[in-house]
């Protein structure tokens, strides 16, 4: 589930696809960094090199097929139409070799580009959002989208929302966008729900983002889709085995857990036990990076009940039977994505914030993130 709270500050980039719009003083993208047009090179090398720099967010990170590039909404509210951009950065970070931001061939709506998945054959899958005037606050059209090329302008909703899926739970969001082969994309459906921090009037209307169940989404002919079993408030997925299996993690559960989707054998693949909470999985090969621990809490809201308020973790990846920390002082991340060889790994990080008297301090996650790369030379 996702929070999104000027309090407990997570998934901007989600709350700006749900709202479509965010106050200029608080938000702004500046280029994802500060070398000329055609560099390679990142921000900052690092490690781990900083890819984008941006007052507003850039995240749900995800590789070309063949490692060469990287996607990612990017927030661009110093346009007109505040849009939520699709951009592309070279493999090792640099200036942008793409960005498309009227997902309807015109500037005269705010629209909202998320989740992008780019196929082996070079299609683009995206969630896309969109209202008919800018700066709307309610979406007009709200689907999972297809395009036969990485050209998101035009690309064709496979799938509206709000939707049930065979055997499963009505979802009006979807997250972590996978394309299991040719004509099936997989996700985990979400809820978004507007709700108040507490009961009295006049606090503050804020959105949670809640798990239902990991969704196979059929493209060929009439898009038919189905929940897969025992994934209720699934917390990320993705494929392994070419398609034949999935990897998922559930909300409150520090496993990640792998499905065999012709039998529906299910087994543990890692227990992270005392380091806390697992999700946000990815895996290329036999790496698998995820999420573990951080600021994540479990508790019953007033009105929402059962809700899991993630503010970013630790990143750890599984490299055959090893557990590496990639841990960094003064940031956590979400939503990895390993290469396609393997070699590096990018995922949203955000900073943590001093704030209070020196006397008193305390420490606060920004709702904002940019990309960070590991690895990938």
């Amino acid at each position: 589930m996702t929070h999104c709270s000027s309090v407990t500050p997570l998934r901007w980039t989600a709350c700006a696809l749900l709202s479509l719009a965010c106050l200029s003083a608080a938000c702004g993208h500046t280029e994802p960094f500060s070398d000329s047009p055609g560099s390679d090179t990142p921000f900052d090398p690092g490690p781990p090199a900083r890819l984008t720099l941006n007052p507003a967010h850039d995240g749900n990170a995800a590789w070309l097929a063949d490692g060469s590039g990287i996607l990612y909404s990017a927030q661009q509210v110093t346009r007109t139409d505040a849009d939520v951009c699709l951009a592309e950065l070279p493999a090792t970070g640099g200036s942008h070799r793409r960005i498309v931001c009227d997902l309807l061939g015109s500037g005269m709506s705010t629209e909202a580009a998320q989740s992008p998945a780019a196929s082996l054959d070079g299609r683009l899958a995206l969630l896309s959002a969109g209202n008919g005037d800018v700066g709307g606050t309610s979406p007009v059209f709200l689907g999972i989208a297809v395009s036969p090329t990485l050209d998101a302008v035009g690309a064709q909703i496979v799938r509206s929302l709000p939707f049930t899926p065979g055997g499963g739970t009505i979802q009006d969001y979807a997250g972590h966008l996978r394309w299991l082969s040719e004509e099936r994309l997989i996700y985990v459906g979400q809820q978004f729900k507007a709700h108040r921090a507490c009961p009295q009037e006049g606090c503050p209307l804020d959105t949670l983002i809640v798990g239902t169940d990991v969704t196979l989404l059929d493209i060929s002919g009439s898009p038919a889709g189905t929940a897969v079993p025992g994934t209720t408030r699934a917390t990320g997925v993705a494929p392994v085995e070419d398609g034949a299996a999935i990897l998922f993690t559930l909300e409150n559960d520090t496993r990640i857990y792998r499905r065999v989707l012709s039998s529906g054998a299910v087994t543990v693949v890692h227990d992270f036990g005392p380091a806390g909470i697992a999700r946000d999985v990815h895996a290329s090969g036999n790496r698998v990076a995820v999420i573990v621990g951080g600021r994540i809490a479990v508790g019953v809201h007033w009105s929402a009940g059962l809700v899991q308020w993630d503010s970013g973790g630790i990143l750890h990846v599984l490299d055959g039977d090893d557990d590496v920390v990639l841990d960094t002082p003064g940031r956590l991340y979400r939503r990895p994505a390993i290469s396609p060889d393997g070699s590096g790994i990018v995922a949203e990080a955000f900073p943590l914030i001093i704030t209070g008297p020196a006397s008193n301090p305390d420490t606060v996650v920004s709702r904002s993130g940019d990309l960070y790369l590991f690895g990938g030379e």
